[in-house]
């Protein structure tokens, strides 16, 4: 006796969708997810404003983490900046600090110094200082979020 047997598989892509690996699925915004949770430690940090907006401009279901302000290089590299003009980084005004409009600054080398008093954790490269101290655990968080999903 002959059986024959039509077996259709999904394609990768289908199949990575469907288990929600895809960069826009549920895996990732989970990640994402729990990167901007923690990330807030290494930012620095005097009113969170800057992580506020963080927060607000981050879409969870991309692999980034966006921080999208004018002063946001500056702090990420943690180097000071400054009008290539005047060789100043700002001038004090009644309003607070400003620079002259149109104004590109450029990258020096001298490094800012952060207020760690509310985020002790905080400096320039917030990214690379969480994977460094967090990103064991941010995998084991990942692989038990996917182990819920498979059921296991």
């Amino acid at each position: 006796m002959n059986v024959k047997v039509k077996l259709q598989i999904p394609g990768v892509k289908e199949l990575i969708q469907r288990k929600g690996f895809a960069a826009d699925g549920v895996v990732q915004m989970f990640h994402t997810q729990n990167v901007l949770r923690r990330i807030k430690k290494y930012m620095p940090f005097r009113t969170g404003a800057t992580y506020k907006l963080t927060v607000i401009q981050t879409d969870i279901r991309k692999p980034e983490i966006v921080t999208d302000t004018p002063y946001a290089k500056y702090l990420f590299y943690g180097k000071v900046m400054v009008d290539p003009k005047t060789g100043a980084a700002g001038f004090l005004t009644p309003e607070g600090w400003r620079s002259r409009r149109g104004c590109v600054k450029v990258l020096t080398n001298r490094d800012l110094e952060f207020d760690r008093t509310k985020n002790p954790q905080a400096g320039p490269r917030w990214d690379k200082a969480l994977s460094a101290a967090e990103g064991a655990a941010m995998a084991a968080d990942l692989q038990r979020y996917i182990d819920r999903r498979a059921g296991k």
